[in-house]
């Protein structure tokens, strides 16, 4: 369990990147604990120093949509890797495995449904009182703490 929370976690920074549409050179150019904070202020919308699985979840449909870039309502390991440049292997290596952790009965293929439980874990994984609510400093130190195994 404690390896899948910690790769959940890893997978946030990813996300950050990716959700702030960060380029491949900027994301190089952030700390874990950088990205960690970009990436928790644009889940926080409310700017209420937390975000729920909720919020999470909300957000990343929009992501997941916008993603889908054949509209079936799943993301292939191209799509999801869709724009991160081949001289960045690192980047590449952390979306694959987070899409494989995504991707729960390993078909190939993320569904809506796979995500929202995926962004489901990665919450749990932060959410270490377990409150529901996952503020900045829980989830600087999930993804950090990940990012150094």
């Amino acid at each position: 369990m404690a390896s899948i929370l910690a790769s959940a976690a890893r997978i946030a920074t990813a996300t950050a990147m990716l959700l702030l549409g960060a380029s491949p050179a900027m994301s190089q150019e952030l700390t874990d604990q950088q990205s960690a904070e970009r990436y928790f202020e644009r889940l926080d919308q409310k700017k209420q120093g937390f975000f729920t699985v909720a919020d999470m979840q909300r957000i990343e449909a929009k992501v997941f949509t916008r993603t889908d870039d054949n509209k079936d309502g799943q993301l292939t390991l191209s799509e999801y890797n869709y724009g991160i440049p081949d001289e960045r292997q690192d980047v590449i290596e952390r979306f694959t495995k987070r899409f494989r952790m995504a991707d729960a009965d390993t078909n190939g293929r993320v569904t809506m449904e796979e995500y929202m439980q995926f962004c489901a874990n990665v919450v749990a994984a932060a959410d270490t009182n377990q409150d529901g609510m996952v503020t900045k400093e829980e989830f600087v130190a999930a993804t950090v703490g990940a990012g150094a195994e």
